[in-house]
């Protein structure tokens, strides 16, 4: 799992191995260890027609969705999906969850999980 935080947004991009897990286990997490501590990010599939949900705890970010939104987005060829959930200050944060494309060029990363890019064949 890649993820970009800039401002009231966060930006997740998932290769082939996490949402294999996100399908298996209902759930995809990713953890980096910072110092003595950890930062824990969690995306969950709910069952149930619930609305978008983020919650901030000591050190982890959980992040759920319902499973039927999850599981269209796995089971097809849909890019990616997005949600704006309100913070208790009035501010908005804007999510993007999508599939990790190769890159395009060349760079010192392990991008043989990752999904063909679409671009590669122009």
């Amino acid at each position: 799992m890649k993820i970009r935080i800039r401002g009231n947004s966060i930006r997740y991009r998932l290769d082939k191995k996490d949402i294999e897990a996100l399908k298996a286990d209902g759930k995809v997490e990713e953890s980096t260890t910072i110092g003595a501590g950890n930062l824990h990010f969690c995306i969950k599939a709910k069952a149930g027609n619930n609305a978008p949900f983020i919650k901030l705890e000591s050190s982890a970010i959980h992040l759920s969705f319902p499973k039927e939104q999850v599981q269209e987005w796995t089971d097809t060829d849909q890019v990616g999906f997005s949600a704006e959930i309100p913070n208790a200050d009035g501010s908005v944060l804007s999510i993007l969850v999508e599939k990790d494309f190769k890159c395009l060029t060349e760079r010192d990363e392990d991008d043989s999980n990752a999904f063909e890019n679409p671009a590669s064949s122009c």
